[in-house]
């Protein structure tokens, strides 16, 4: 049976109110400025709210932008591959990405990612400085669909090596899912969930809850009783 986690947001702050979901970006290789991105999204009544579920399961995403990534900026659509983490002992996923007719597509080669990640390498078929072209991390959303939630604009003849961590925000938003947001915004607004570290790690199941004062607590439990 594969790890599964879950975030409970509870809507006890007094009004009707949207939230938002984000992960935290991954550690990417290579210095490019990291992005992230808006995934899930949810509108939840006063005294209602909503489960995200999800797993260890991450997908290699490339895409693009209608113009220079920046908070506001709503990326689109391209090409996902589930992807395997390395290990000790094997190396992991490896993923050549590749310009065919304006569009960002990726290839699955032979893996020579380190511990923990997995890589993406870009060739010379893009120009530089890149505003319109992305890399990334995406996960599964609530609809069933595979999302970015965090991306770079790569430089040409790059291995960018793409490290998850298993840690989550929750804030109130009007935002759409795949828009860039501000990283510090929402670090600093939102719920902090950490199945990676601290009193989250080794736990299965965050309990979020916006109180009337705007602000939120997260407890964590082993799993869902």
């Amino acid at each position: 049976m594969s790890t599964s986690y879950t975030i409970s947001v509870e809507n006890n702050r007094g009004a009707n109110t949207n939230y938002a979901v984000f992960m935290e970006p991954p550690q990417f290789t290579g210095g490019q400025q990291p992005w992230m991105n808006v995934w899930y999204t949810s509108f939840v009544p006063y005294h209602g709210n909503f489960e995200i579920r999800t797993g260890v399961d991450f997908y290699a995403w490339v895409g693009t932008v209608p113009t220079r990534p920046a908070p506001g900026v709503v990326v689109n659509s391209g090409m996902c591959l589930l992807t395997r983490l390395g290990t000790t002992t094997t190396p992991g996923s490896t993923f050549e990405k590749k310009i065919i007719q304006s569009f960002p597509t990726i290839e699955e080669i032979s893996p020579s990612a380190i511990l923990g990640a997995y890589e993406v390498q870009t060739g010379t078929d893009f120009t530089v400085p890149n505003g319109t072209y992305l890399l990334g991390l995406a996960k599964v959303n609530n609809r069933g669909q595979v999302a970015p939630v965090a991306s770079m604009a790569p430089l040409n003849n790059m291995k960018v090596q793409v490290t998850p961590k298993m840690k989550f925000f929750v804030s109130e938003s009007q935002q759409v899912a795949g828009e860039i947001v501000d990283y510090s915004a929402v670090a600093r607004d939102g719920a902090t969930i950490d199945f990676s570290s601290g009193q989250g790690l080794g736990k299965f199941y965050a309990r979020v809850v916006q109180n009337t004062d705007g602000r939120f607590t997260v407890t964590y439990y082993d799993a869902f009783e």
